[in-house]
């Protein structure tokens, strides 16, 4: 009489989470308002290429989304992307991340894109001898 044999099970390692790639955190990001004219959401979640994970032809990690308006995001494509931010005095690498530890709670977003748009404002009033630029 033969014994039965005892299954075996193959443990399968979980999927790691793909970390580039956050589809929840984008449309966090689509509730803020614009960041660099302050229009109200709808927004879009533009994705900041200068000093990311991104390269010629791959799209940086979600991680580096911003919240910009139709129009201010056509802007930052035709004139481009250092162009666009300094002309506006804003760290976008900066608000990113900081959008980023605070993904899914909406108020503290709001208030994040609000201290980039005041750090705008004071720079205007400053003019270029702000002292902090």
């Amino acid at each position: 009489m033969a014994v039965p044999r005892i299954p075996r099970t193959i443990a399968r390692p979980k999927p790691k989470p793909h970390l580039r790639r956050r589809q929840q955190h984008l449309a966090f990001v689509r509730q803020l308002p614009c960041v660099a004219c302050g229009k109200a959401a709808p927004s879009e979640a533009a994705h900041v290429r200068t000093g990311t994970d991104g390269s010629v032809g791959v799209k940086p990690g979600d991680r580096y989304a911003v919240p910009l308006c139709t129009a201010c995001h056509a802007k930052q494509h035709r004139i481009g992307e250092l162009s666009f931010w300094s002309a506006r005095h804003i760290d976008p690498l900066n608000v990113a991340l900081r959008l980023w530890t605070v993904s899914g709670d909406i108020r503290a977003g709001e208030r994040t894109v609000f201290r980039a748009r005041q750090q705008i404002d004071l720079a205007k009033s400053f003019g270029r001898r702000a002292p902090w630029l």
